[in-house]
């Protein structure tokens, strides 16, 4: 778990490098611990028990928006990679997303 601890205790830390198995480890982790959250939230469920869990899901999901980017950067520094190619990644995973957007029907309750 040394490698969990280390994410977090590297926040913010965008300098430096990061092995592989202090890139995977809190990755792996980190979709098992959103999947379990996502699990007990339910789906749309409106149980009152379940709403804990959903608010839960969101809350990690934020808190690990910085740290995962931080150890991105560090693993591809890692990797001898140069940072455009993030910049490049940042723009194809915006346009997946307006790909998909793309096909959500419009909301005829507005």
């Amino acid at each position: 778990m040394g490698a969990y601890g280390a994410f977090w205790r590297n926040y913010f830390n965008f300098s430096g490098r990061s092995t592989r198995s202090e890139f995977w480890v809190p990755y792996i982790l980190n979709i098992v611990i959103a999947l379990v959250l996502g699990f007990l939230a339910g789906p749309q469920s409106s149980h009152w028990w379940t709403a804990p869990f959903g608010i839960a899901t969101v809350v990690f999901g934020l808190l690990i928006i910085i740290p995962m980017w931080a150890l991105i950067i560090r693993r591809v520094r890692d990797t001898g990679v140069k940072h455009v190619v993030l910049w490049g990644v940042l723009g194809v995973i915006f346009n997946i997303i307006a790909f998909i957007f793309g096909f959500i029907p419009t909301n005829q309750f507005k």
